[in-house]
């Protein structure tokens, strides 16, 4: 069923005979906003109620999305400069609060709790500080130099290993990896070759998890939370999109790194024995659960549906991550306005600072010097005395 939308067709899931038992694809629209979208869908009874039983292990179940493409195509966040996306976190809170509201989410958003920072230069370090010290080693660096040594090793050792991110690793063997790291990851005279895959996979997860501040930060983490409250998929993939904006730029980046190698994992499950859905499962308590932030998932329900829920919201970033990384159009048309704006008042000063200029350089002009007056006659006076 095709519902318009300011003269956009939104395709709607149906259910029941209609579909026949068959799963449709889903149109992602990002040309219209998206509080827009939901206010008429709520208008019109689209959305369904939310079922927190309706959490499921199949990952087939999770339909493909399609975005389409506008005739200026896919914007990334990477291709935007930091002044506009600047203004595109601006904006994106605005649609977001919209979007809570509309849906009904109780979100409470937290600071970060003092806490004492070790003194270590790999973990238990803010990702911004780690970021910054590692651009001076090479410049344009996004994520930790040391995070991105871990996620190469990864990708070349751990991904055909059975049960990787699963398996734990010697925990005597981690601690002492994580001490060699500390004195020597920088100096470069660390060997990886006697590193066990598992024993990698869990010093990712401690890294993660050890960060002052959660890697979905303390204002927006129960915001993230909330979208397992959500019944709509598109919906809940609207509110990430707008949740992954808003992140930090060393907080996205970081995400985005750590998103491509889980799904590389779950690309190789054949090999690894390890499904989105248990990727999924483990990954989830280190973005979720964090000392410094008390998290609604933390409070909500048993221990066993607070774990499937923080779960079901790490299989929609996994999933959907390519789809999170773009910029929607009715926030780049935003932007565009905002700069057309401000371009033309820029103009507006430039006109009349080069008018008051040249009024300025004409007074001049036309008015006698009274100096060089001064001396003439002081010229003339001496020369009628001689």
């Amino acid at each position: 069923m095709e519902t318009a939308v300011n003269g956009v067709c939104v395709c709607v899931a149906v259910s029941g005979q209609e579909t026949q038992g068959l799963q449709m694809d889903e149109i992602f629209i990002t040309d219209v906003a998206y509080c827009e979208q939901a206010a008429i869908l709520l208008k019109q009874a689209k959305l369904p109620q939310n079922n927190s039983s309706q959490c499921r292990r199949d990952d087939g179940a999770l339909p493909r999305v399609i975005c389409p493409q506008c005739r200026l195509g896919v914007t990334r966040v990477l291709d935007l400069s930091q002044q506009d996306m600047k203004k595109v976190r601006q904006l994106a809170l605005i649609d977001m609060t919209a979007l809570c509201d509309l849906l009904g989410l109780e979100v409470k958003r937290h600071k970060t709790c003092k806490r004492k920072i070790p003194e270590s230069c790999l973990f238990g370090v803010p990702l911004a500080s780690l970021v910054e010290s590692d651009q001076k080693i090479k410049p344009n660096t996004q994520i930790p130099l040391f995070l991105q040594t871990l996620l190469s090793f990864l990708e070349k050792k751990g991904l055909d290993s059975e049960g990787i991110l699963r398996v734990p690793g010697s925990q005597a063997r981690i601690k002492v990896l994580q001490q060699m790291l500390e004195n020597s990851f920088y100096s470069g005279s660390f060997s990886w070759d006697e590193v066990s895959p598992n024993d990698a996979a869990a010093l990712l997860k401690k890294f993660i998890r050890e960060l002052p501040a959660p890697l979905l930060t303390a204002e927006h983490l129960n915001t993230f939370s909330a979208v397992r409250d959500i019944a709509d998929l598109k919906q809940k993939l609207h509110m990430l999109n707008l949740l992954v904006l808003l992140l930090p730029e060393p907080n996205r980046n970081t995400l985005k790194a750590l998103l491509e190698f889980l799904s590389k994992v779950v690309l190789c499950e054949r090999r690894n024995r390890m499904n989105l859905w248990a990727v999924s499962t483990i990954m989830a308590p280190n973005l979720f659960l964090h000392k410094a932030v008390p998290s609604k998932l933390a409070v909500d329900g048993p221990e066993k549906g607070q774990a499937e829920r923080a779960t079901d919201i790490m299989r929609l970033l996994v999933r959907y991550q390519d789809l999170l990384w773009t910029v929607p159009n009715f926030l780049l048309s935003q932007v565009r306005k905002l700069n057309e704006n401000s371009s033309r008042r820029y103009q507006f000063y430039d006109r009349r600072i080069k008018h008051l200029l040249r009024k300025i350089h004409t007074d001049s002009r036309d008015k006698p010097d009274k100096n060089s007056s001064e001396v003439r006659e002081k010229i003339l006076t001496i020369q009628s005395l001689n």
